[in-house]
């Protein structure tokens, strides 16, 4: 984004050669060409603003799935159901995103899940201890 001044000159002045080229004419409209890269631009803008949008609401959508997966494994947990190192590990990497996830964006509640962490690093602390997975 910082070199997209400079980029934008560099592409002025190709199009100002290769339409001197085409046409036979040297003097090319400055105008003209700053108009339609300005328009360009100003789409490429919009376009780059819309994936940031898109891509900040997927990653909120993967942190609420992985919310809901870690409430879950905790839920499980405290019913009493057993499960295998691969299912431990798949929640615990759910918890590594979840974690990463709220320490950059503040605004998202956090709460409600740290409970369950703490639950399922716990369980799982435990079996890798007693060997007792699934």
């Amino acid at each position: 984004a910082f070199a997209a001044p400079g980029f934008w000159e560099v592409i002025k002045s190709l199009i100002s050669s290769l339409k001197a080229m085409i046409t036979g004419h040297p003097k090319v409209s400055i105008a003209e060409i700053d108009t339609k890269l300005d328009s360009q631009g100003k789409k490429i803008d919009s376009l780059e603003q819309s994936f940031m949008q898109k891509t900040a609401a997927d990653d909120e959508r993967e942190a609420k799935a992985a919310r809901r997966r870690i409430l879950r494994a905790d839920d499980e947990i405290r019913v009493g159901m057993k499960h295998s190192k691969d299912f431990f590990e798949d929640v615990l990497r759910d918890i590594d995103f979840y974690e990463e996830y709220c320490d950059n964006h503040t605004h998202f509640k956090n709460k409600c899940a740290e409970s369950a962490i703490g639950n399922v690093v716990a369980c799982y602390e435990d079996c890798k201890r007693k060997n007792s997975f699934l």
